[in-house]
């Protein structure tokens, strides 16, 4: 039985076949807004899985293993359907911006569900969740550590009550993830993010994870590794490319989170490293003056993960320095 074609707006793919083109979003004082979209559409009939990438435009490796993940794609051979957006943002990727939008200030990843009558960052959200990932029964979105940002990969999933989809969503995020899967549970120390593009695709029925590898504006090739093999797990689990996933190794789900601040300012000597399991009350770095004397020694209030480690390394009063999961083995 051969699939039916796939329309998003008027981007057509027929059965085996890969097209690309532009969504259209909004416009500057120069020029339209035009988002890069990618259907690989299978032959046979399956699942409908949409890649995102780019949300935050300088985290590359999502986008780049996006980018050659559906390159990679044989449409002859594919079950099913994937929708691509390599680079949600462009904007921000040909500005080099990170975290905010340089046309309306906004996070894109704070802003969800958007809104078709706003400005151009909630009318991008209201057209992804509503155009893009909407049509789609499951989703990835592709993140790392953004610029001035050093992040140790995990996975994450928004749980909704639905007992099926977070079944699903859990098992996803397991089969993306090398080791942290984060389940993010209303009223508990690990909130899901409102305004989030999976939070809310998983509001509306998409069974949506977030993936995160990368640091620091870099393309690192074993942190586009990372997300590529995610991807393929994904992809093998639902049935829609040959082969079984690689669960390999263990699973540890963080239970909440903290993060340690300096509370003197001066230069930055950090004593420990991304991904570096930390004990209550070790020592994690030492802030010296300009003369160079030790002026403060910063110990850890609990034992954890560093998941993410901020670049800077002169630091002010109350500048954050690592944020830390706190894990028991999932």
């Amino acid at each position: 039985m051969e699939a039916e074609a796939v329309r998003i707006r008027d981007i057509v793919a027929k059965p085996g076949t890969r097209i690309s083109g532009f969504l259209t979003i909004g416009e500057t004082p120069t020029e339209p807004i035009r988002v890069p979209l990618v259907i690989v559409h299978g032959h046979r009939p399956g699942p409908r899985l949409c890649l995102t990438a780019g949300v935050h435009a300088a985290e590359y490796p999502g986008i780049d293993a996006v980018m050659r993940t559906v390159q990679g794609l044989d449409p002859t051979e594919l079950a099913g359907t994937v929708v691509a957006v390599p680079v949600v943002n462009p904007p921000m990727f040909q500005r080099r911006s990170g975290f905010l939008s340089p046309i309306d200030g906004l996070n894109l990843n704070r802003t969800a569900p958007g809104r078709a009558d706003g400005t151009i960052s909630e009318v991008l959200a209201h057209v992804l969740l509503n155009d893009v990932i909407g049509t789609c029964q499951y989703h990835i979105d592709c993140h790392g550590g953004d610029l001035g940002e050093i992040l140790w990969p995990y996975s994450g999933y928004a749980l909704t009550g639905n007992s099926e989809q977070d079944r699903q969503g859990e098992a996803l995020a397991r089969l993306w993830s090398p080791r942290i899967v984060a389940l993010y549970r209303e009223g508990s120390e690990l909130p899901p993010t409102n305004g989030s593009l999976t939070s809310q695709a998983a509001r509306q029925g998409v069974i949506s994870i977030l993936a995160e590898a990368g640091s620091n504006g870099t393309l690192e090739p074993t942190d586009v590794e990372i997300h590529m093999r995610g991807m393929r797990n994904v992809m093998r689990y639902l049935g829609m490319i040959p082969g079984d996933p690689d669960a390999a190794g263990e699973r540890v789900q963080p239970t909440g989170q903290f993060v340690v601040s300096a509370r003197c300012g001066g230069l930055l000597r950090l004593k420990i490293g991304i991904g570096d399991e930390i004990g209550e009350q070790q020592e994690i770095a030492e802030v010296c003056n300009l003369f160079g004397e030790v002026i403060e020694r910063i110990h850890s209030p609990h034992d954890g993960i560093a998941r993410l480690i901020w670049a800077h390394k002169a630091v002010n009063t109350g500048d954050p320095i690592v944020k830390c999961w706190v894990i028991d083995q999932a």
